[in-house]
């Protein structure tokens, strides 16, 4: 059985909000956290921040690691992000690859709204909302 590369998922926090990718796809409206995967011999904390540049323009620096967690075929290393807001511009794949059926836009989504916004995958969503309850 083939494994799929490893991922590095952003988890960034500011104001009551987390930093996500919107996505729209084959008419599913969602949200995921940045991250993509890692390339070999890459270290996990390092993809992350170029998946997080990559994906949203935004520098940022990792604070701790957060969890591992197996979706499915796939193991996804979680980093707690420290983010300057600014400008954010998509670049890397998904930008070259958006089309009106398949769509990708960072943007901040508040605490309040990782249902309404349907943050996935799912599971993550009382991860998220317990680590930004601990640093307040």
């Amino acid at each position: 059985m083939s494994h799929a590369p490893d991922r590095a998922v952003a988890v960034a926090l500011h104001d009551g909000q987390v930093l996500v990718i919107a996505r729209q796809k084959e008419g599913r409206a969602y949200c995921v956290l940045p991250g993509g995967g890692v390339e070999p011999g890459e270290p996990p904390e390092v993809a992350v921040l170029r998946e997080l540049a990559e994906e949203t323009g935004l520098m940022g620096t990792v604070s701790r690691p957060l969890w591992t967690i197996e979706h499915h075929d796939r193991r996804a290393h979680y980093f707690l992000v420290a983010v300057e807001p600014g400008p954010m511009t998509l670049g890397g794949p998904e930008a070259s690859t958006r089309t009106t059926t398949n769509d990708y836009a960072p943007q901040w989504l508040s605490m309040d709204s990782l249902d309404d916004g349907s943050l996935q995958p799912e599971s993550i969503r009382d991860l998220v909302r317990a680590v930004e309850a601990e640093i307040g």
